[in-house]
């Protein structure tokens, strides 16, 4: 019944989006395809940048998020699993510590930002030094 399932599903999907693309209008223009800001014409472009600093934190939090979670079976049921569960255990919670100083020594949560002035420290203010 299973394998049944494995191969009516995909069969379906792929029909379902034939019959999608066959039969749906296509009537595309510029203020269709353009980005909406409240029914206005934008002014600027509506993408902002993200820093590279978030993502490298997304990345790094959900290895570290799914190890968390793959401790949830050992938390519910610890006399189930006895000492070779413990052992274990253990050494996941010591792979998990050793990974996680391994990025505090690689600076890979560390999030500096840095804010240049071009211009001197008298040019901001409009001070004169020789009055």
């Amino acid at each position: 019944m299973f394998t049944a399932y494995l191969i009516l599903c995909p069969i379906i999907a792929v029909v379902l989006v034939g019959l999608n693309w066959l039969l749906a209008t296509s009537n595309s223009y510029i203020e269709k395809d353009g980005p909406f800001e409240c029914g206005f014409t934008s002014f600027q472009q509506s993408r902002s940048a993200f820093s590279v600093a978030f993502i490298l934190v997304a990345i790094l939090f959900l290895p570290f998020d799914l190890e968390i979670s793959s401790i949830l079976p050992f938390v519910i049921s610890p006399y189930s699993n006895g000492l070779y569960g413990l052992v274990i255990l253990v050494i996941f919670l010591i792979l998990l510590i050793v990974a996680f100083v391994v990025e505090i020594q690689l600076k890979a949560l560390q999030l500096n930002r840095t804010y240049t002035n071009d211009l001197p420290h008298t040019e901001l203010y409009d001070i004169n030094i020789n009055d």
